[in-house]
């Protein structure tokens, strides 16, 4: 963790290694490859892919050693703040801005969508025990059949996985609670258009970034771990 390594003066910032890289690369207007002449050209351009998944509009530069043109990182007018935000290949996968796949790397992408919860034992097991370790990167909303009023991000980045709370939905609160919260009433068509008579605002959208992915295989077993209709009865 950063934390325990004193690399983040950040209160509260509890992400690994491998998680800063990836956000790093995901927020990245312009990425460099060093060392380019340790590896083989294949090697190389499946490398290049899974970054592109990452970030499909970063620029890449390849160097050997970082010997890099100066206008090709200073001054390249390349960085907007709210471009970057939304840079992120697995934000957007979840906007339908769906990424092309890299067929000779088998790198894909896809989300998951659920308005049901998860039951919290069989998607423990699952994350135990059978989730992929071909998953470059997964990240999104779900909720527990547990937890109902709290709204959980989950992200992974290689093999570190978490999750932790994003709030609570807006279906768990009175009507006249939520009017009164700015980000309720500035979205509030959007919201009451994707409303569930059932559940509300609550849902699972997860997307997965993965090489030589079995969608199938892998949405079977999320399905699995998600609530049937008789146990959502009870």
């Amino acid at each position: 963790y950063l934390t325990t390594r004193a690399l983040t003066n950040i209160e509260g910032d509890d992400r690994t290694i491998v998680n800063l890289l990836t956000d790093q690369i995901e927020f990245a207007n312009v990425i460099i490859l060093n060392k380019i002449d340790l590896v083989t050209e294949d090697q190389l351009e499946e490398l290049q892919a899974i970054i592109h998944s990452l970030n499909p509009e970063a620029r890449i530069v390849r160097s050997k050693n970082s010997e890099v043109a100066l206008e090709k990182v200073l001054n390249t007018g390349l960085f907007d703040y709210e471009k970057a935000e939304a840079s992120a290949g697995w934000i957007k996968e979840m906007e339908n801005e769906h990424v092309p796949e890299t067929d000779e790397y088998g790198i894909s992408s896809f989300v998951f969508r659920n308005k049901k919860p998860f039951h919290p034992e069989r998607f423990l097991n699952y994350l135990n025990q059978r989730f992929p370790q071909n998953i470059i990167r997964s990240k999104g909303l779900f909720w527990l059949a547990s937890r109902s009023n709290q709204a959980l991000l989950w992200s992974s980045a290689g093999g570190s996985c978490k999750a932790d709370s994003a709030g609570v939905w807006w279906a768990s609160m009175p009507f006249s609670e939520r009017i009164n919260h700015a980000s309720f009433s500035g979205n509030q068509d959007q919201i009451e258009l994707n409303w569930d008579t059932l559940f509300g605002d609550r849902k699972t959208e997860l997307v997965f970034i993965g090489q030589h992915l079995n969608k199938e295989n892998m949405i079977a077993e999320l399905e699995g771990c998600v609530l049937t209709d008789p146990e959502i009865e009870i």
